[in-house]
């Protein structure tokens, strides 16, 4: 913020002398930062109308309608101050606006508990290193079957060959990551939660805050284990405070990154040098993944989180990890935000998911094979989608909305010992880290109902209850509810 203020200031100086009108110089460098703030918006927008097609000359052709305006200003006999006047009081109204409306979320934001401190009845017998590998948007075998037309059970197969046992019929609790993540980690459905922070709320923190502070790290912490994670794409999953942590030269925040796309900074400056390009991307998977198999030489016990943001959107991955780059501005939106819902994109979407995630499988395959065959001890990897696929997805619009792709997940296992043998087909993630440390550490914590949710993107707590018996959707009625209406595009 300060260097846009600043930036901003001198803009305005450097104009105003060269003018001698301040308010002339003014408007040009509202106009000037205005378009230069809100060209990724424009950018985004105009991808989804034209099927992604975006070059330079969007830069140039806005650039020139801003010298344009810029030349009109400065060659009208008006002085502009009574414009100025006016804009400076839109101003000053939308900032006081924005201040009030965050000091009102903050103000209203409930106090979220965590949960009791989780009973132990017996001291652990051993204490083996475990990895929880959260992989995004990696949807169940038979939707991949039914919308993906791709047969994965050669992956599956090889799992089992290394010991996995997989839950076949497994759906995700929640539909949204930080929904999924923040019950995961604290072993618990969200629906208190829910009425504490309101059906109609939008504010997220407080899913944030329990993927921060969540109970299955303090839970670890205190049985004597170290905390090794790896950086990630999204800013709550991102934890650094922790024993060891895997950064990258390239690793950046979330927030600069989707402020700095709203820019053209990112189409100029977003091959091999940007946090933001998406090569960057490519490499923070591939890191991840390396990170993953250097892990077994860390010093046990540990616990290893790590979030990879595949095989989610944007694409980067062919099927033999060849390189892919979209042809739009660097953006990590899914479902209607990125195909817009037209059948020609969704197509698209379909064929490039299928390829991310074949090179996934090879990937993740080698990566388990590293582990297990440089680990000391046999540890426990869990392997889970934290939502499915989003083909058949419209954020706003639950009736065109396949609730069976978007909540079933792959969810594997590797348990020492007999631990295999207690994954039953249809656990959830609510139900991992209970099974875990019933198992292996002698809590009592039980099972929860593997019960499973969808929402809106602008409504994360107004739960819509998801029973595969009874849900009568299916991809087509998902089309034809799309057709029903024209899809509203978003602007990334």
């Amino acid at each position: 913020m300060a260097l846009f203020l600043v930036s901003t200031a001198l803009l305005f100086l450097a104009i105003s002398a060269l003018l001698g009108v301040p308010a002339k110089a003014g408007l040009i460098a509202s106009v000037t930062v205005l378009w230069i703030l809100s060209f990724g918006h424009l950018a985004g927008w105009l991808s989804v109308w034209t099927g992604g097609i975006f070059n330079r000359s969007l830069f140039f052709a806005s650039a020139l309608l801003v010298g344009l305006a810029a030349l009109f200003i400065v060659r009208s006999r008006r002085d502009f101050g009574g414009l100025t006047r006016v804009l400076n009081v839109v101003s000053v109204t939308l900032v006081l606006l924005n201040v009030a409306s965050a000091g009102q979320t903050i103000a209203r934001r409930p106090h979220i508990g965590h949960g009791d401190a989780v009973p132990v009845t017996r001291r652990a017998d051993v204490r083996p290193n475990i990895y929880y590998i959260v992989l995004d948007a990696y949807t169940r075998a038979d939707i991949l079957r039914e919308v993906f037309d791709f047969d994965n059970s050669p992956f599956l197969s090889a799992l089992e060959a290394r010991g996995f046992a997989v839950a076949s019929r497994s759906y995700a609790n929640y539909n949204l990551t930080h929904q999924s993540l923040a019950s995961s980690l604290n072993f618990a459905l969200l629906d208190d939660m829910a009425k504490d922070v309101g059906a109609v709320s939008s504010d997220r923190e407080p899913l944030y805050a329990m993927i921060r502070d969540n109970r299955t790290m303090a839970f670890l912490r205190n049985q004597g284990y170290r905390l090794v994670t790896v950086s990630s794409s999204i800013e709550p999953t991102d934890f650094r405070s922790v024993d060891r942590y895997f950064g990258f030269a390239l690793s950046d925040s979330e927030f600069r990154s989707v402020l700095l796309s709203t820019t053209p900074w990112p189409l100029f400056f977003g091959s091999g040098r940007s946090a933001e390009s998406y090569d960057a991307h490519r490499r923070r998977i591939l890191n991840a993944f390396s990170a993953l198999e250097e892990s077994a030489f860390e010093k046990g016990p540990f616990f290893m989180f790590v979030h990879i943001m595949a095989p989610h959107p944007p694409f980067v991955f062919g099927p033999d990890g060849e390189a892919v780059e979209p042809d739009y501005l660097f953006s990590m939106v899914d479902a209607d935000r990125l195909h817009g819902g037209s059948q020609r994109a969704v197509t698209d979407y379909i064929g490039r998911y299928r390829d991310q995630l074949a090179f996934l499988n090879s990937r993740i395959l080698e990566t388990i094979d590293s582990i297990l065959s440089r680990s000391p001890a046999p540890p426990i990897i869990v392997l889970q989608g934290d939502h499915g696929s989003r083909a058949y997805t419209d954020f706003d619009r639950p009736e065109a909305s396949y609730f069976r792709e978007n909540l079933a997940i792959l969810n594997a296992f590797y348990l020492p010992g007999t631990g295999r043998d207690i994954v039953y087909p249809t656990i959830s993630p609510v139900n991992t880290f209970r099974l875990i440390f019933d198992r292996y550490f002698g809590a009592g914590l039980g099972l929860l109902p593997d019960a499973s949710s969808w929402t809106t993107w602008r409504r994360p707590y107004k739960f819509i209850a998801f029973d595969e018996t009874t849900y009568g959707g299916t991809v087509e009625s998902a089309k034809a509810a799309r057709r029903s209406e024209p899809p509203v595009v978003q602007m990334r």
